[in-house]
């Protein structure tokens, strides 16, 4: 007998391979076939699923709080004035720290948070920080903005800056093609050839 001819006559396996899938679904209680066969018939989703304490997180809802408190802070440090805003060893703003500062206080009244002005290394020039702070709440009374005074605070800056070594390797690695080596090191970076 040849194979067509035993397809055509026996149909019966491809019948019961189909049949016994079918019962598979029915007996193991599928949402269409509930209530047939002992399947789960009308029990609610939200019992099946458990108790609530016992359910998974929905996505997102663990790790968003993280990312919201990194971007509240990273707000906040735009109202930082450092060190370098200023020129040298005195009070008055450079170019660029008044336009830094007339970006905080256009946003001033519209956020909580307070103007930090970077404080010296180790608070070393007290007299210079209260100068810088001062200069600072003038310049914003100027701006035409008032009761303000009280958010000007003299702190450290939220984040610790590089030090020297640090910022080099880090300008260094820019011209880097891979992150370990490359041109990197070829230009004394990682470090400097003089170490």
């Amino acid at each position: 007998m040849n194979r067509r001819t035993w397809i055509g006559t026996y149909p019966l396996p491809a019948a019961c391979c189909l049949l016994l899938a079918g019962c598979c679904l029915l007996l193991s209680g599928c949402e269409c076939c509930s209530g047939w066969f002992g399947g789960r018939g009308g029990v609610p989703h939200e019992q099946r699923l458990g108790p609530p304490y016992d359910r998974p997180f929905p996505l997102g809802q663990v790790t968003d709080a993280h990312w919201e408190t990194q971007q509240t802070n990273a707000e906040a440090a735009k109202f930082i004035l450092y060190d370098h805003e200023f020129v040298g060893d005195t009070a008055k703003l450079t170019p660029k720290g008044e336009k830094h500062l007339v970006q905080i206080a256009i946003r001033l009244e519209h956020v909580p948070f307070p103007v930090v002005v970077e404080q010296s290394p180790d608070g070393r020039y007290p007299q210079l920080d209260t100068e810088r702070r001062q200069a600072v709440v003038r310049y914003l009374s100027g701006l035409g903005l008032e009761g303000f005074e009280n958010r000007v605070v003299v702190a450290s800056a939220f984040a610790p800056g590089l030090s020297a070594v640090e910022g080099e390797a880090a300008y260094y690695s820019t011209f880097s093609s891979d992150f370990y080596g490359g041109a990197g090191r070829r230009f004394g970076g990682y470090g400097g050839v003089f170490r």
